[in-house]
């Protein structure tokens, strides 16, 4: 356990809450006029670095940057953080003098006090001695040893990085002409440095904006946009958290979940704290049907902006309507007062007042959402229900079962208007065939035959697909006995272990860095890389150790494996049923088959 440097206080080793703290607007003493855009973004950009600290929360720029006056109290309450950073510019004869304070909220105590003498070309550097300096002084809160190890800033020309700072603030107002300009900003910026990997991030953001908010006819190119863009940013820097997240929704949709998922969770190692990163991967998880984390995203991303309690209720409504929360996502999602900020915002509230029972208010809602459709998607034609529905189904692609299905089964199945009980069309029902030859399985599907070699992986599967909807225990599926208890992965000194070695190789990485060994640098990051791996996978949400020698654990994880890699197989060689496999059956400690429609199976 660290000593602090100023305040020695003795610490609740039980207390293993995140230290909060809240980047004030640095204020500019003296001249104003032609104030150089580092200056401005000064502050954006040590939010950004401090919030690569595991264990440190940082409020939300949309929150802390609209308080510009530190005696503010009732505003600075609200911001709910332990600690305030703040400062100031003051112009000398051969640059600045900047102020910086560290302040504890609860007795408004100054525990770190610092100044620099700067010029504009020092200012970079800077940053990062301050962030060191106020971090240093609260080692004893927040978890050093685990630091990002994206977190130094990439070295650039001045003029590139003011030419980014730009970007991003016009990337900032959302709006398509904006974008634009940002994009012309950013294409200077690589200009000048064509190795800027920020710059490509930046114009990965402009298309994703254009992708997910603004120009719903360029879908495809918007997406192609974002995706390229950000695969170009990583080439440069594979840890760029905002470009790993693009590439994560970019990945999702194109269907490649796995690849989704894992660089998502990539983005989250590199910056746990962005307030916005954290609500677009939260997301996604729910598409990924990881509903329990996307909640904790979530709530996470309320606390860091917590001057802004609107921003985020669309995320909350997505999580609660899938977990089944009908009132409290209706509730989220008629306090949100531009009903057109998501195209299909009031589809989801249709569909959420269609499982309450609210068939008046759902028929409002979903007229709605056609006239939004009508004017932003399907250029002032006026759609069909069947139009609006699978418009619907193809923007929010999920892994596998949503609760939207009934609900669009029920529009389809009731537009005339009169309401009638839940059925599937006769002529929705697909046929296919799932059948033990011995060594070989006959399967067809769409008009498709295969042979398959037998595999365990087949008669679970075969199992799921004799009753839909059905969950069945993977020690059912594998046969066996359940035994309680298992033993940790990993104990608390070996974990404690690998925090060590993790700490020691960032410090190699940064000490080759310095000295020009490039070579050297990229071997202890790959090492690195490799140690995060294994302790992620021995160590689960919340910090929990996990179990293994479980007979729930080996069967969860022996299913899972074989039925997912028999799918793979199947995709190859038939990738209409392969995918229709994969979206339909869930594994984990319950598996189950839930299809899109209905299937009438011969085995």
């Amino acid at each position: 356990m660290y000593i602090g440097l100023i305040n020695q206080t003795k610490v609740n080793l039980t207390d293993n809450r995140e230290t909060t703290i809240a980047v004030l607007p640095f204020q500019i003493i003296g001249r104003t006029e032609n104030i150089s855009p580092i200056i401005r973004g000064f502050t954006d950009d040590l939010i950004v670095n401090f919030s690569k600290f595991i264990g440190l929360s940082v409020i939300s720029q949309y929150s802390s940057l609209g308080i510009k006056d530190i005696y503010d109290a009732k505003s600075i309450a609200q911001l709910g953080a332990d600690y305030l950073i703040t400062g100031s510019f003051r112009s000398t004869e051969t640059g600045f003098r900047i102020n910086v304070q560290l302040i504890r909220t609860k007795d408004n105590k100054v525990i770190f006090a610092g100044n620099h003498d700067e010029t504009l070309e020092t200012l970079l550097n800077t940053q990062d001695t301050i962030t060191q300096q106020i971090v240093s002084v609260l080692q004893i809160q927040i978890q050093h040893d685990l630091l990002s190890y994206s977190y130094k800033k990439e070295s650039v020309e001045l003029a590139a990085y003011e030419n980014w700072l730009m970007g991003m603030e016009e990337v900032k107002k959302g709006t398509i002409a904006s974008d634009l300009r940002a994009r012309e900003y950013f294409e200077s910026a690589l200009k000048i440095n064509p190795s800027f990997a920020r710059a490509y991030t930046g114009i990965s953001l402009t298309y994703f904006n254009e992708w997910s908010c603004q120009l719903w006819d360029r879908w495809e190119l918007s997406q192609k946009g974002a995706h390229d863009y950000a695969l170009k940013a990583i080439e440069l820097d594979e840890n760029d958290y905002v470009s790993l997240s693009v590439l994560g929704r970019s990945f999702l949709y194109l269907g490649d979940y796995q690849k989704s998922e894992h660089v998502l969770r990539k983005s989250l190692r590199m910056n746990p704290s962005d307030a916005d990163n954290l609500i677009l991967i939260s997301n996604c998880f729910v598409y990924l049907e990881y509903l329990e984390e996307a909640e904790q995203f979530y709530d996470k991303a309320r606390n860091l902006n917590p001057l802004q309690p609107e921003a985020y209720l669309l995320s909350g409504l997505l999580i609660y309507f899938e977990k089944g929360d009908y009132e409290k996502a209706l509730e989220l999602g008629e306090k949100i007062s531009n009903l057109g900020i998501w195209v299909d915002l009031t589809a989801f509230l249709a569909a959420t007042c269609y499982h309450l029972g609210e068939y008046d208010k759902m028929r409002d809602y979903w007229k709605k959402y056609v006239s939004i459709f009508k004017v932003n998607i399907n250029k002032g034609k006026e759609p069909t229900d069947l139009e609006a529905v699978e418009w619907h189904k193809v923007i929010n692609p999920y892994k596998g079962h949503t609760k939207l299905e009934p609900f669009w089964n029920f529009m389809l199945d009731n537009q005339g208007g009169k309401i009638k009980p839940l059925k599937q069309s006769a002529n929705s029902v697909s046929k296919g065939a799932f059948i033990n030859q011995g060594e070989f399985w006959e399967l067809k599907y769409k008009s498709k035959n295969i042979t398959i070699k037998d595999s365990k992986g087949l008669h679970d599967i075969y199992k799921l697909l004799q009753k839909p909807e059905e969950e069945f225990h993977c020690t059912e599926l594998m046969g066996a006995v359940l035994l309680a208890g298992g033993t940790d992965m990993i104990d608390h000194k070996a974990k404690s272990e690998y925090k060590q070695k993790i700490q020691a190789l960032q410090i190699e990485i940064s000490d080759a860095e310095e000295m020009g060994l490039n070579e050297k640098a990229q071997q202890h990051r790959e090492e690195l890389e490799a140690l995060v791996n294994q302790l992620s996978q021995t160590v689960g949400i919340a910090n929990k150790t996990r179990k293994t020698g479980s007979s729930i654990e080996k069967s969860r994880a022996a299913v899972t494996w074989r039925i997912r890699n028999i799918i793979k197989k199947i995709e190859k060689v038939h990738p209409q049923l392969g995918k229709h496999l994969s979206n339909s059956i869930r594994t984990g400690s319950y598996c189950s088959y839930k299809p899109e429609v209905c299937h009438d199976w011969t085995f």
